[in-house]
């Protein structure tokens, strides 16, 4: 009878833990962006900004959802273009909307006695602005120097 019984609750259990096995399958991953770009920013001038910018823009603006990353990396004088304090922020804001990601060098930023409290908000930072261009040109990205997003 205990027989029984054990297999009639292993009958009726089982399609239950089925359904669990099956709901906890994992979800296909996500398919990483085809397009990865980063700009690096080293200038104070406010032209070569701007066109790093509408580089980084267009890229986001035209690439099917999801398949494009940009990011921009300042050091040196291109601090000034992450600094909350400069005229012109909403030209980085613009491109925060638009997913375009911002990192600082923080070598460069105690180099130029520059807190991270005086970056925009939304903006990273990285060790080295050098090691993050290695880094990701070994990782399959395009990297860009200022003079080539005109």
């Amino acid at each position: 009878m205990k027989r029984i019984a054990a297999l009639t609750a292993s009958i009726i259990l089982m399609p239950a833990a089925v359904l669990a096995q099956q709901a906890a399958a994992p979800a296909a991953p996500p398919v990483p962006p085809t397009q990865k770009v980063l700009i690096h920013v080293h200038s104070n001038d406010p032209k070569v900004w701007q066109a790093s910018l509408d580089k980084a823009n267009n890229i986001m603006s035209t690439a099917p959802k999801g398949t494009a990353v940009v990011e921009i990396l300042a050091t040196g004088d291109g601090l000034k273009l992450v600094n909350k304090d400069m005229q012109g922020l909403s030209i980085v804001t613009g491109s925060l909307d638009k997913d375009v990601s911002f990192v600082a060098c923080h070598a460069s930023m105690k180099a130029n006695h520059m807190e991270i409290s005086e970056l925009h908000s939304g903006v990273g930072t990285v060790p080295s602005g050098g090691r993050e261009k290695v880094m990701k040109k070994a990782e399959g990205w395009t990297v860009l120097d200022e003079t080539e997003a005109k």
